[in-house]
């Protein structure tokens, strides 16, 4: 798996709209599994986004199979920002045992957390989502990306 590679702006587009889409089809089955009326935002931090994208690409480059277990560990680790984001503005529910975070870490690990209902969401809206980035993800930005990649590995 090539690290620049996926950050060129195709890959890039696909891979920050899967991101975005796992992340909010997690969030919203978190917040299902508390009585919360709290509002909490369903957009991506784009930078979180970049940084888990960059960080999962590195450890994933050590596989030869990387390319194939790829999307699987980018649902995971969106699935994982979506707990962590929700437990951070949630905390004192965690506090109060009023919920659980071990259960859901380890569904999510174990890859019992995406349902079949969940994933159909995700297939049905990809196109929708793609669309979105195309506008914004431009070469020039993916191309200021894979510089600051090399400034980083250098």
């Amino acid at each position: 798996m090539n690290l620049e590679e996926q950050f060129e702006r195709n890959n890039l587009i696909n891979n920050i709209s899967l991101y975005e889409l796992y992340y909010q089809v997690a969030l919203g089955s978190i917040i299902s599994k508390v009585n919360s009326q709290d509002k909490m935002s369903y957009d991506i931090d784009f930078e979180q986004a970049l940084g888990s994208l960059y960080e999962l690409i590195l450890d994933l480059q050590a596989f030869d199979y990387a390319d194939e277990i790829f999307e699987k560990e980018l649902q995971k680790q969106a699935a994982m920002d979506a707990l962590q984001n929700f437990v951070n503005e949630h905390l004192e529910l965690v506090k109060a045992k009023e919920f659980e975070v071990d259960p859901i870490v380890n569904d999510i690990n174990d890859d019992r957390f995406f349902n079949p209902a969940m994933s159909e969401i995700c297939n049905k809206q990809m196109n929708n989502e793609i669309s979105l980035w195309k506008d914004y993800i431009t070469e020039d930005l993916s191309n200021q990306l894979i510089q600051s990649i090399h400034a980083l590995e250098s």
